[in-house]
């Protein structure tokens, strides 16, 4: 389990399990747009990167019209 300064375990803002340690790096992943938390690396896989690939399709099919 990842813990933050505090002895607190860091918890996913998507799923709610912990956050999982890469690397050196202990802090998760950015969840935006999702919401403003931190997420783990099996949600940032399947949820944020593909609901921002979706947003960018989006963004550029309305830039087209």
């Amino acid at each position: 389990m990842t813990k933050t300064t505090e002895n607190k375990p860091l918890i996913c803002s998507i799923c709610g399990g912990d956050i999982d340690a890469q690397g050196t790096w202990t802090r998760g992943h950015n969840a935006e747009p999702i919401n403003d938390g931190r997420c783990c690396t099996e949600c940032n896989n399947t949820v944020v990167i593909p609901a921002r690939i979706v947003a960018i399709y989006r963004a550029e099919k309305a830039s087209k019209s």
